[in-house]
């Protein structure tokens, strides 16, 4: 179906606006005249009455009730008297004239003489006159205004399409606005808008077509690198499984090469020292640039896993001039990865050994949650630092020196099992990292 066009709809909303206004005014106007009509007759019937009560008054002192019948037969002959009635207080009328009519308001008045009640009088004024005039004057009123707004609407409709619909069709039939005379400066600044609006919206479909293209290469790109992501998981799976084998491997090396008399045998064993320090390099470069693989939980005992690796560190902490110790007054059991914690481990006790740290303590204990702590006497960590610990490429280490991904990848692999890990407290002499597990129920977490 072909859409309305504006003139129609102008028409159409102009002329329902003018209709609802005039039968508002109408009656409003039929209202306000019957409302005043009303109330003058109810005022003149009301000073009639008590007219007549006024002189009535004497008549009934005098009982001459053959004068009040004669006035009330006078002013029933009054045009808009409908009936007139004087009742004397015991209910007898002394006189009547006229028919009551059941819709009109009755006015009474009391007639009194000396502080006595002798009667009332009754007035009804017939409404039916009053209210012919009232229309009469409304129909008339109406009609004037149905005129007046005819003409209104009419010049209004006229005014609209001439100033309004007419140049904008103007506007969309020639090509340039310059050449659309005598039009108002609002459907000049329109058109003005429309043309800069078509210009930003070629621009922008121009961009769009920009980034879809971009967007195509990208998504290529990314099928690459998703390819390379795959190698690149299974790299750092292996790495992950090399890691604890190597570092196992360099102390034990370690403590062969300080035990070890003989010179061949000697270079034999810093060969392997050297080539095993070169394989955790690369393993851990492995491991920066891959995820680690699902974790492996199962209920392990923190107390137990910290005593086996004190053992397993303390080799290189003895060369190093670092005491390591176990604190738990007990066995700790969570749901975790062994694996994961003995890497945690390793690099936290590696970091405080290089910040300087001569005791360090590994505690284990169960409080609300299963806790595992690394306290060092370090230099202790500033305060710039701290906000931003476990972001990677954060670090304190000079340049070349380190990658600042360490703490990073051990938040990741504590978060991956269930646990968090936390720099509580970092004064000099006195750091603490901790890594707390989920609740303990029944032995598991």
């Amino acid at each position: 179906m072909k859409p309305r066009s504006l003139n129609f709809w102008l028409t159409g909303y102009l002329g329902a606006a003018w209709l609802i206004l005039l039968l508002g005014l109408g009656i409003a106007l039929w209202q306000s005249v019957n409302a005043i009509l009303e109330r003058l007759l109810a005022e003149r019937s009301r000073a009639l009455a008590t007219q007549l009560a006024t002189v009535s008054a004497d008549a009934v002192l005098l009982r001459d009730y053959g004068s009040l019948e004669r006035s009330v037969q006078d002013l029933a002959r009054i045009g808009g008297v409908s009936q007139v009635v004087i009742r004397r207080a015991d209910g007898v009328v002394l006189g009547q004239a006229g028919p009551h009519l059941p819709d009109v308001p009755v006015q009474r008045v009391p007639i009194a003489a000396a502080g006595e009640v002798l009667g009332e009088v009754e007035v009804q004024y017939d409404s039916g006159p009053s209210r012919t005039a009232a229309w009469q004057l409304t129909a008339l009123v109406a009609v004037g205004l149905a005129l007046f707004s005819v003409f209104a609407f009419w010049a209004l409709r006229r005014l609209l399409i001439a100033r309004l619909i007419t140049p904008v069709r103007t506007l969309l039939e020639v090509e340039s606005q310059a050449v659309a005379e005598g039009v108002p400066a609002e459907v000049m600044e329109l058109g003005a808008a429309l043309n800069d609006l078509q210009t930003r919206l070629n621009a922008k479909i121009s961009a769009l077509d920009a980034a879809a293209q971009e967007r195509n290469e990208a998504l290529r790109r990314l099928c690459s690198e998703q390819r390379l992501a795959t190698v690149g998981q299974m790299a750092g799976e292996v790495a992950h499984e090399l890691n604890t084998p190597l570092s196992n491997i360099l102390v034990y090396a370690q403590m062969a090469l300080t035990r070890c008399s003989d010179p061949a045998l000697r270079q034999d064993l810093e060969t392997i020292v050297e080539q095993a320090r070169r394989a955790g390099h690369i393993v851990r470069d492995m491991l920066n640039a891959a995820r680690a693989p699902a974790p492996v939980c199962q209920e392990v005992d923190l107390a137990a896993m910290a005593e086996a690796f004190r053992r397993l560190f303390t080799p290189l902490a003895r060369k190093q001039g670092v005491e390591l110790t176990v604190l738990a007054e007990g066995a700790v059991p969570c749901q975790a990865d062994a694996s994961r914690i003995e890497q945690i481990l390793f690099n936290l006790v590696s970091n405080a050994v290089q910040a300087g740290a001569r005791k360090v303590v590994l505690a284990a204990r169960d409080e609300d949650r299963p806790v595992l702590e690394v306290i060092d006497d370090g230099a202790g960590l500033p305060e710039w630092v701290r906000n931003h610990l476990f972001e990677p490429f954060v670090t304190t280490r000079p340049a070349g020196q380190g990658t600042g991904l360490g703490l990073a990848i051990c938040q990741r692999l504590a978060r991956e099992m269930g646990a968090e890990l936390t720099l509580p407290e970092s004064t000099p002499g006195h750091t603490v990292f901790r890594l707390a597990f989920g609740t303990v129920e029944g032995g598991t977490a």
